[in-house]
């Protein structure tokens, strides 16, 4: 058997790990014609399951499904160039047809072809430049799509990157389009809270209000432990339920790290796991990045280096200005809070927002465990 723990892409549902409850919302949302907009930590689950959604939507609702990642892009041309792209590679089976569309309805920004080496599907590079091009460009795809006559579900992740741009029309003309769009439903997703936030929060912004909001948090305890031991089941290993409980404790069901420990331990290929093997696997993950871990410590400011470090010892800590916190590592208010700011700013430090107030952890759990047990 294959290592179920899947590291990267959508491997279908059989190695898919819960998320009924989220994947449930995601297609209510589509079949009733709303929208969406769905944000969480990096590396929760995120995109897969927004692939899992889409296998779902076009096996049981018969929805033709594209999905777009936009983080490599800079601008509105490269955006529309690489949105463009991925919807006719979608709606036309073959290279004659996309050939033939492209031309048809871009040729006036003189299309170049290449093919992506990975995928096999033709790229096209749009000569963009102006705001108009971009607007009829946008307009002329959203046409072929509303011609095609199917239901489609349209995903962009890592769509806070349009923030990014020097300038940007693209969520108001992605708004107009959308509007006036009777079988296009859009995802829009990304990892950058406070960005994407922005984009659909601020009363000032064109898609305010435009969507659902979701968010997106760890998998549960009693489904993801039923899920580990399944699979080291259908590999014909056995794996002791405190073992699955030390895994998901240490990973604190974060999924890209709960599935890379997992992935590690399956791949001992041992008829049982143990207490033993998960403590050497854990020590060889760190130990493998203790030399990127190290750099920190010429990267950051001595003082921001120790606040990082106490907070990883913490694990989770509501402020950096409790005077339990400032005494027990040695810290100053003023230089401990500056330190924070920077941490969190630079995503080092992920700073949650619930009923309660607010949370601090290292965003990196792996740099966390191995930040605990270093005495300097």
């Amino acid at each position: 058997m294959d290592n179920p723990f899947h590291l990267q892409n959508y491997h279908g549902p059989e190695t898919f790990c819960d998320r009924d409850d989220e994947l449930a919302r995601l297609v209510e949302s589509a079949q009733n014609n709303r929208s969406i907009m769905l944000h969480s930590m990096r590396r929760l689950g995120k995109t897969g399951l927004i692939h899992h959604l889409q296998h779902h939507l076009s096996i049981k609702h018969k929805y033709l499904c594209i999905y777009i990642d936009i983080l490599d892009t800079t601008s509105d041309s490269a955006f529309v160039s690489q949105f463009i792209s991925t919807c006719i590679n979608r709606l036309y089976s073959n290279q004659t047809n996309i050939l033939k569309k492209v031309t048809q309805f871009f040729g006036r920004y003189r299309p170049k072809f290449s093919i992506d080496t990975l995928t096999g599907n033709p790229i096209i590079e749009l000569d963009i430049k102006t705001q108009q091009e971009i607007d009829l460009s946008l307009e002329a795809t959203f046409n072929l799509l509303n011609a095609s006559k199917k239901k489609i579900h349209i995903a962009i992740d890592e769509f806070q990157q349009i923030g990014a741009y020097e300038t940007t029309r693209i969520d108001a003309t992605i708004r107009k389009h959308l509007a006036s769009s009777k079988n296009i439903r859009m995802l829009f997703s990304g990892s950058q809270r406070h960005l994407l936030l922005q984009l659909f929060n601020d009363p000032k912004k064109p898609m305010y209000r435009l969507v659902d909001q979701m968010e997106l948090y760890e998998i549960p305890y009693p489904a993801y432990s039923e899920f580990i031991t399944k699979m080291f089941r259908k590999g014909k290993m056995k794996i002791d339920e405190r073992v699955v409980h030390l895994i998901l404790q240490w990973t604190r069901s974060h999924t890209f790290y709960t599935h890379y420990l997992c992935n590690r331990l399956f791949s001992l290929d041992k008829k049982t796991i143990d207490e033993n093997d998960l403590l050497q696997v854990q020590y060889r993950i760190l130990k493998e990045m203790e030399m990127n871990f190290l750099s920190y410590r010429n990267i950051l400011s001595p003082n921001q280096y120790k606040v990082l470090k106490a907070i990883a010892k913490e694990t989770t800590i509501q402020s950096v200005l409790s005077k339990d916190f400032t005494t027990k590592y040695g810290l100053a208010n003023s230089t401990a809070r500056q330190s924070l700011n920077y941490l969190v700013d630079t995503e080092l430090v992920y700073e949650k927002l619930s009923e309660e107030g607010k949370e601090y952890f290292v965003y990196d759990l792996f740099l966390s465990r191995w930040l605990e047990v270093r005495k300097s």
